[in-house]
């Protein structure tokens, strides 16, 4: 890794120095947005009664997030995991689509924020709105296999990963977020790089009001078809549950006591 890498975010002063060496990186202060909160829907995979002020968690990311018409994505086990551990939870997003149509399966909150085939730069386009709309409490990121896919550098990857990150800093100061180091669909090599910087994004970026939680999606994922994915790529069952796993263990060190 090259001693320090500097990223820089367009229209503002802020400045991003990946630098293992730092440990602490002073953030500006932005203006809270206006929270309010849902009641979360009811479904069948529990008997908990959400009160009228759940969390709000926005599962944030492309296909892997979004799931097709086959596969409900890690989504519904993670939810199933929350709801049966007594977690008040409401999934928040700007859609409930699958690709080619809905989840096989609809006994989850199905509202998310997975869009298939898109980077970095795509979703940072749309963040603000959504996010001022759903009013995510948390956030979990799982972006960057397209980025990698399409030749982008880790490097240039990581720096529209901490714009994303000031952006829903923005929208609310007190914003969780949980980013993933992301499975390995596409070049290997790339990926861990990218890895890599990720964990070094969140290590010199996480403050105690807006605390980051770098989750391992990487290790011990097999992406082979068959074992993991169902294509190389995108999880299949087993896949699935293996990440809302990861997801889970990270979730329960800032979620409220159930």
């Amino acid at each position: 890794m090259p001693s320090s890498k500097v990223f820089k975010n367009p229209g503002a002063k802020t400045k991003l120095n990946l630098n293992p060496a730092i440990g602490k990186l002073t953030l500006p202060t932005f203006l809270a947005g206006t929270l309010f909160s849902a009641v979360c829907m009811t479904t069948s995979t529990s008997k908990a009664v959400p009160s009228e002020n759940p969390t709000r968690i926005m599962p944030l990311g492309d296909s892997i997030t979004q799931g097709d018409n086959k596969h409900n994505s890690y989504r519904r086990p993670l939810w199933i995991q929350l709801r049966k551990a007594g977690y008040n939870v409401d999934f928040v997003g700007s859609t409930r689509e699958h690709v080619k149509g809905h989840s096989p399966l609809s006994d989850f909150d199905q509202d998310h924020e997975g869009h298939w085939g898109w980077q970095v730069d795509q979703v940072l386009e749309k963040i603000d709105g959504w996010s001022r709309i759903s009013q995510p409490d948390i956030v979990l990121i799982h972006l960057g296999n397209n980025n990698i896919i399409h030749g982008k550098s880790p490097e240039s990857t990581t720096e529209e990963l901490w714009q994303l990150v000031q952006k829903l800093r923005r929208t609310n100061p007190r914003v969780k977020l949980l980013i993933a180091q992301i499975i390995p669909c596409g070049d290997k090599v790339q990926i861990q790089r990218l890895n890599q910087l990720i964990a070094t994004l969140g290590r010199i970026t996480t403050t105690q009001e807006s605390p980051i939680i770098v989750v391992d999606q990487f290790s011990g994922f097999n992406a082979a078809p068959g074992v993991d994915t169902y294509d190389g790529c995108h999880p299949n069952e087993v896949g699935e549950k293996k990440m809302a796993s990861r997801w889970f263990a990270a979730l329960k060190k800032v979620l409220p006591a159930p």
